[in-house]
């Protein structure tokens, strides 16, 4: 008897949608095959109640993201064949023992502010754990929006934002919202209605490899790879090896608080980044050769130290 392909992901709700979806694609790609899907626990899905970066200081995770290192120990004691993961959990750097099998197609970049229906506008306290986002949050809405730590799965944090009394709002990748097939324009929790408003991309920068979904494998493992690789999509491989490179070089972790974002224009690549050094943010645009992606995010990271330095 065959033996299983072994496929990990976290337990949330949208990390197994993603699993499922890696699935699917692979389904589509080879027919049936044998394979399981197994649920591996984080420090990350552990501990909600702290911030990500307390909780990377106190699991050690520093160097592997607090979603990822429980599943490379899996993939490297054998326990799985692959690891699905957001891209956007993954550190630039990755552990010399593994490799990126495929990206699967991309979703929308996107963040979205899910936010009360009759909410104060000008007087937003919206809910993030992330860096990035509560930065971003002061330059959008020009200091008048206040941010208050929130962890959670996309459920959790609804729910906490609908049974909270003072917060008015969170943010949300769309991409996440998408596949857990929320309505695009919002919708009614409890009673409360929530209104979901896009922010664009060039005024509230993603994540680095938001919307993208990673397939990981350990190095060396030829089978894996030949059976993954089919379902690599070009484009998408494309733009987050830019975005990638940049985010190794800056040798950031999920405390630095950095967005930025990749596209394919006219056959050239085009990379957008914004930093935050002190108060005032550092915008990066730079464009380059689409056939060397990683060139790409190495200049901006290199006009970025110049900045800086400036």
């Amino acid at each position: 008897m065959q033996k299983p392909f072994v496929i990990g992901t976290r337990g949330s709700e949208l990390a197994l949608c993603q699993a499922h979806m890696a699935l699917d694609a692979l389904t589509a790609a080879h027919g049936s095959f044998p394979h399981e899907i197994r649920i591996i626990r984080t420090a990350g899905d552990a501990h909600t109640d702290i911030p990500l970066a307390e909780v990377n200081r106190r699991a050690g995770t520093q160097d592997k993201g607090v979603f990822i290192a429980a599943l490379e120990d899996a993939l490297a004691a054998g326990e799985i064949d692959c690891a699905v993961h957001s891209l956007k959990d993954m550190p630039g750097t990755l552990d010399e023992r593994f490799e990126i099998a495929a990206f699967l197609p991309r979703a929308p970049m996107e963040d979205v502010l899910l936010v009360k229906e009759g909410a104060d506008m000008d007087n937003l306290l919206v809910g993030t754990s992330s860096a990035r986002r509560a930065r971003l949050v002061q330059c959008y809405w020009g200091g008048s929006a206040r941010t208050t730590s929130i962890r959670g799965n996309v459920a959790t944090r609804i729910r906490k934002l609908v049974e909270s009394p003072e917060m008015s709002a969170i943010i949300l990748a769309r991409a996440g919202l998408s596949r857990l097939g929320y309505p695009q324009g919002g919708f009614e929790v409890e009673g409360v209605r929530l209104c979901a408003v896009e922010l664009s991309l060039s005024s509230f920068m993603p994540a680095l490899g938001q919307g993208a979904i990673a397939i990981e494998i350990r190095k060396g493992d030829e089978a894996a790879r030949r059976l993954i690789a089919a379902v690599n999509d070009e484009a998408t491989s494309t733009c987050v090896r830019c975005e990638r490179a940049f985010l190794d070089a800056l040798k950031a972790d999920c405390s630095i608080p950095v967005g930025g974002f990749a596209t394919l224009e006219a056959g050239s690549l085009l990379f957008r980044a914004i930093y935050f050094d002190g108060e005032q943010p550092i915008r990066i645009t730079r464009q380059g050769d689409a056939a060397a992606p990683e060139a790409v995010g190495v200049a901006a990271f290199e006009e970025l130290q110049t900045l800086r330095r400036g």
